[in-house]
């Protein structure tokens, strides 16, 4: 490893302290840049993409007198100092795919900057350059992943599951399957083609184009399945393609009976093991937050930022990171709000980036001959602390 204090091209505050919503016990999460000397570069065998881990002796002398002087992260050092230090290139890489984590490293507030160089100040004044319209699809996304986790806890505390699955629940016999696993695999394999096959992944057409087409074939599968004799009323989307498609292949009625009971049992174990891992690994303060609030609220709070934040890139080319809307996020956090409150605001803000995202005036991608162009001037910098 080589020496990052000598390498390190920028620090800041991220996290809590960066977006204003720290608390008692907030800890400290510092995020940074590097430019790799150019051996670790040329190495077949010595790659570095980042360093993950405690803040590095070194740096602790440059950076620990100014977070000294932060109104919020001052307190938070006794509780817990994590950083992040990516290199130049794997950091723009990350950006210029709209990594909402590396854009919010990218945006950070000067007032939490700890570490600062020339180099960086060149990334910096470019940092508008690497905003496009992918961050519909990127903060929406990673917005939707804590409404996941915030709807799978949520049913673990109202229903948590009972027993271990068995596989004679499902109408399949204790000691194997009905297929053996190649058959399984094979057939399994069709399906997912022939389900494939309706879809548009393998046209050429720009992302934002690509998702827009992509929701309205799905409202229209769903529509058109709701009102199938076929299908028993309210079926999941997935589950009644997939029936679909398993007719079209064809298949035996009794091949098709066992698969889908071999797919049942593997998504009631996947859930089975899935809650006992969350069980196991709980974190206390989050455990008391589902138990008073009824679902995760610090999930609720993080949701609710991504998809603001998304909105106001499309509408306004620039991204916010310390929020001017901390209180109300502070709030949510609190349990202000109830779970179907909650839902219905997350509707809400998914239409707003939808209807931001068609008149937005940012790029479809970044400008991928300048991005090289600006990774190759940082690389040779050879900018030291």
């Amino acid at each position: 490893m080589f020496p990052l204090d000598e390498h390190t091209i920028f620090l800041t505050l991220a996290g809590s302290q960066a977006h204003g919503t720290a608390r008692e016990g907030s800890d400290v999460d510092l995020r940074g840049v590097c430019v790799a000397p150019l051996e670790v570069r040329l190495s077949l065998y010595g790659t570095f993409e980042q360093y993950e881990g405690s803040l590095p002796e070194a740096l602790a002398a440059a950076v620990l007198p100014r977070i000294q002087l932060h109104p919020t992260a001052a307190r938070a050092l006794s509780v817990k100092t994590e950083c992040v230090i990516f290199d130049v290139a794997k950091f723009v890489e990350l950006c210029s795919a709209a990594n909402p984590n590396t854009l919010e490293v990218l945006f950070a507030d000067e007032r939490d900057w700890v570490f600062e160089t020339p180099a960086w100040r060149r990334l910096y004044e470019q940092r508008r350059r690497f905003l496009t319209q992918k961050v519909q699809q990127t903060f929406l996304g990673y917005a939707m992943a804590q409404l996941k986790k915030i709807r799978s806890h949520r049913s673990w505390l109202l229903k948590p599951p009972a027993h271990k699955p068995t596989r004679e629940e499902f109408g399949l016999p204790a000691a194997g399957g009905t297929l053996s696993h190649d058959d399984q695999n094979r057939i399994e394999q069709s399906i997912a083609d022939k389900i494939r096959s309706y879809g548009i992944d393998d046209i050429d057409m720009p992302k934002p184009t690509r998702v827009a087409v992509q929701q309205r074939l799905e409202s229209c599968y769903r529509d058109v399945l709701a009102v199938s004799e076929a299908e028993p009323e309210g079926a999941l989307l997935d589950d009644a393609l997939r029936a679909v498609a398993t007719r079209a292949l064809p298949l035996p009625s009794d091949v098709v009976t066992a698969l889908n009971a071999e797919k049942k049992y593997r998504a009631a174990m996947k859930h089975w093991d899935a809650y006992q891992t969350w069980q196991r690994q709980r974190n206390p303060a989050r455990a008391q937050l589902e138990r008073t609030h009824g679902y995760d609220t610090k999930h609720a709070m993080h949701l609710v930022r991504l998809m603001r934040m998304g909105v106001e890139v499309l509408e306004s080319g620039d991204l916010r990171v310390r929020r001017d809307d901390t209180h109300e996020l502070l709030a949510i956090r609190g349990g202000a709000w109830s779970f179907d409150e909650l839902l219905a605001h997350a509707d809400a803000i998914r239409g707003q980036m939808q209807a931001a995202a068609r008149t937005s005036s940012l790029p479809e991608d970044v400008d991928r001959g300048f991005v090289d162009a600006l990774v190759f001037e940082l690389a040779i910098s050879r900018t030291r602390p």
